[in-house]
């Protein structure tokens, strides 16, 4: 064997190493930008979906009719949620302010403002409305824009 063939041969085989490192560097680069756009899409969802979940949960959890209203706290829409603990009324009051969805439990009549509840998530609007005395309807705007809406029909009794 020649030196000279063995040379080309170590040379075939860098430029095919180079090809195939290239290779692999590019596809990687792709599956990053494919997985990181995936994952902005998943958190985005995510985002959307948390408000109106919430929501939704804590009226399943208290739902009966008479202990559920649709009304307004310091001017937005807000749910309110009664309960009555040791002989004394309560509520939970969910609402949108100042670009969160918010929750306070004060008990019934206390002087208590949209300030002073916590925040939950970011969102920017919460509409409520009753229709025919059982069915709540929930429209929610989350922070990114995105409204979702919900129906949820009131059980009658304790």
């Amino acid at each position: 064997m020649s030196k000279r063939q063995t040379g080309a041969g170590t040379i075939a085989t860098l430029i095919l190493a180079c090809v195939f490192g290239a290779t692999m560097l590019l596809s990687l680069a792709t599956g990053a930008g494919v997985y990181r756009r995936v994952a902005e899409r998943v958190e985005r969802g995510a985002a959307e979906r948390v408000g109106l979940t919430y929501l939704t949960a804590k009226l399943q959890s208290h739902n009966a009719l008479g202990t559920v209203r649709a009304g307004s706290f310091g001017g937005p829409d807000a749910v309110f949620l009664s309960e009555e603990i040791e002989g004394t009324a309560y509520d939970t009051i969910l609402y949108v302010h100042e670009g969160w969805l918010k929750e306070l439990f004060c008990e019934q009549g206390a002087p208590l403002g949209p300030e002073d509840g916590m925040a939950v998530t970011e969102a920017k609007a919460l509409h409520v409305w009753m229709e025919d005395g059982k069915l709540l309807n929930l429209e929610y705007t989350d922070a990114a824009g995105q409204t979702g809406t919900a129906r949820i029909c009131l059980r009658g009794g304790e």
